[in-house]
């Protein structure tokens, strides 16, 4: 028995859309899974973002003994100029800080409530 032309291309369409149409649930199905989390028991706490520099320096300004100029370097990673500017900065924002002299002549800064 022979398939005549027609019949051959009825069958092939139908092969064809059947295809299709696995493939598309297949896809709506991963698409399903990837919108799901991998795990609903975990919930993620946010990330704490790092403190900002001008933060830190303030921190280290309202510590009791108050901070050298080395020690604002050191925890910044910033040049003096940097850090004086910081300073300024801070002071336009309403901080008072005081700046007092050692006998070695390093300069301690600290801030000052009220």
């Amino acid at each position: 028995m022979t398939a005549t032309k027609k019949e051959r291309q009825a069958e092939t369409v139908k092969a064809i859309t059947d295809n299709t149409a696995e493939s598309s649930q297949a896809m709506t199905r991963s698409a399903k899974a990837a919108d799901k989390p991998a795990s609903f028991s975990r919930i993620r706490k946010p990330i704490k973002a790092p403190p900002k520099k001008p933060e830190i320096i303030l921190r280290l300004l309202k510590r009791s003994k108050g901070a050298r100029m080395q020690d604002l370097q050191k925890a910044t990673g910033w040049q003096a100029h940097s850090i004086r500017a910081a300073l300024t900065g801070l002071r336009k924002q309403g901080v008072r800080i005081d700046h007092s002299r050692t006998p070695s002549g390093k300069t301690i800064y600290k801030a000052v409530e009220g």
